[in-house]
């Protein structure tokens, strides 16, 4: 008899079902994986609200959930390197390995790559999933799962310090506090950076910024971001300038920020098509404009950032439900947004 497991389906806006459906079996060259904690993305939030997020529609059941932890439950005949019940986290986005982004090592720009969690591609809020053994990685001894559920979100703040060629003894900007802001802090942090100033408008946030490492918070509703940069840099501006929300103001806000000669980082997602961006003032600077979409590569270094002990996930968690509560938890992460910092679901 096949066995069955238990998955959640977004169904429609704002409405989950729990579902029995088959348990999967491993492929010749997959891993089974027995899901134990699950880390709640904005997109995962944005599915649950809004129905849809960055040009994807939920416009069928599907099952949420790409920053997957647990263990490992079984394997299929040509893997190997894993035992059953090694603890370790999934990269989500399978890639075609056969494109010229792929053979060119930019994986993550593949237009064919299977995502999982989003419309097409079901996630990890299930009992177990399996994932191809080259997107399997171990977690590095004594960490555990719930920080495991951290990695893919650290892996986008790490790919993002490359993308900008950050370098020990420069100043940095972050626009945002939210959890990307946060890794972004913390990849910076690892990377021996100290002067980190984090912009938000929200007063938990902020906290939760200064206390992982910010050397100054910046509260938007007090003080005009651009003229609290200025009083702590002498004028100058930042180094790297970094923009996690996507908010239009806030990006047009990316070049006052930013010293002469200065590199700036879009991250966040803006909804609107197409925005304004002051062009001379980037002339002006000499400014270097950079994009980050997802990462590629950082897996390893992330891992080895753990197990080094440079970073601190746990501190970054706010919220951790169970997977019964997984409604009520995208719940409170919709209407309660201020109170969340990141939220965790546990198996």
């Amino acid at each position: 008899m096949t066995e069955k497991m238990r998955a959640a389906y977004l169904l429609e806006k704002g409405k989950f079902e729990f579902r029995e459906i088959e348990k999967p079996e491993p492929g010749d060259e997959e891993i089974l994986i027995r899901v134990k904690h699950v880390g709640v993305c904005g997109a995962d939030v944005e599915f649950f609200g809004d129905g849809a997020c960055g040009g994807w529609v939920v416009d069928a059941p599907m099952i949420l959930g790409h920053e997957p932890s647990g263990e490992v439950a079984g394997f299929g005949k040509n893997v190997t390197g894993f035992e059953v019940g090694d603890k370790v986290v999934v990269e989500p986005g399978e890639p075609c390995w056969d494109c010229e982004y792929c053979r060119s090592g930019h994986y993550n720009l593949c237009p064919d790559v299977q995502f999982k969690g989003v419309p097409g591609y079901d996630g990890a809020f299930r009992e177990y999933m399996t994932a191809n053994a080259n997107l399997v990685y171990k977690l590095p001894e004594g960490v555990g799962t719930l920080e495991g559920a951290l990695v893919e979100p650290l892996a986008v703040g790490f790919n993002a310090v490359a993308q900008s060629e950050a370098k020990i003894g420069q100043s940095a900007t972050i626009l945002g506090s939210g959890c990307i802001g946060l890794m972004v802090l913390l990849a910076l942090r690892a990377q021996g950076i100290r002067e980190i100033y984090v912009v938000d408008a929200i007063a938990k946030r902020l906290e939760k910024a200064k206390e992982l490492g910010a050397s100054e918070v910046i509260d938007i509703t007090k003080e005009n971001a651009a003229d609290a940069v200025a009083r702590l840099t002498g004028g100058a501006g930042t180094d790297l300038v970094y923009e996690v929300t996507g908010n239009d103001k806030a990006t047009l806000q990316t070049v006052e920020l930013a010293k002469k000669g200065g590199v700036i980082t879009l991250i966040g997602l803006s909804t609107a098509a197409s925005m304004p961006f002051n062009v001379n003032g980037v002339i002006g600077k000499e400014l270097t404009i950079r994009s980050n979409f997802r990462y590629r590569n950082q897996f390893p270094i992330v891992l080895g950032a753990i197990k080094d002990g440079l970073v601190d996930l746990k501190g970054v968690i706010s919220d951790v439900f169970s997977f019964d509560e997984v409604q009520a938890g995208l719940e409170r992460n919709t209407h309660q947004k201020a109170d969340v910092i990141k939220e965790v679901i546990e198996f």
